[in-house]
């Protein structure tokens, strides 16, 4: 693996597979930061903030599967490398369509997640130009056109995505922040600073 260090997020429906998966994550002085999403709407949410390296997921999570979330990961404008991870073998082929570098079963060794942090370290340096590689970090996330964000629907539970270009204006309300499109009006739970 190379000395770059990597800004993670793990996601899993289950606590101890994803305090696993993340605690052996952190093992490896690659890995700058992981952050934990228990499910796939959290996901999006933290990815539709923060730009990650990498999102290593679940395949069968009840709100949002994998292979779900990792098609609107795609979408975005700097789209995060995609591990897999699960117990069963029948999605690897869908996980490789959507371009994942690496496919990883439950229980995932030290060896076998190591190769994928290789691959991951491959792919983002592939990606990234030559002053993004010097100066590393620089490439957090760019407000493109077209890159989708995740916001809460109204429904509870529900995430909508919106086009971040759609939006006409933002304010602000205490720990809240209102996102207002011509298509309607929605609640972020962050602030403006």
């Amino acid at each position: 693996m190379s000395s770059d260090r990597l800004t993670i997020l793990a996601v899993d429906d289950e606590h101890t597979q994803l305090e696993d998966l993340a605690r052996l994550l952190r093992s490896f002085s690659g890995v700058h930061e992981v952050e934990c999403a228990f499910g796939g709407h959290d996901a999006l949410l933290k990815a539709s903030s923060q730009g990650y390296d990498a999102i290593f997921l679940d395949v069968r999570m009840p709100d949002l599967d994998g292979l779900e979330l990792g098609r609107v990961l795609r979408r975005f404008a700097s789209p995060p490398q995609l591990v897999f991870v699960s117990a069963h073998d029948t999605a690897a082929v869908d996980a490789f369509e959507l371009r994942a570098v690496d496919y990883l079963r439950k229980p995932v060794s030290r060896q076998r997640l190591e190769e994928a942090l290789d691959r991951v370290v491959a792919a983002v340096e592939a990606a990234e130009g030559p002053a993004e590689r010097n100066g590393r970090r620089a490439r957090s996330h760019p407000a493109a056109e077209s890159e989708m964000i995740a916001v809460s629907g109204a429904r509870a539970g529900s995430t909508r995505l919106i086009n971040r270009g759609s939006i006409l204006y933002v304010q602000s309300h205490g720990d809240f922040v209102r996102i207002i499109t011509e298509d309607g009006r929605y609640l972020l739970r962050t602030t403006l600073n």
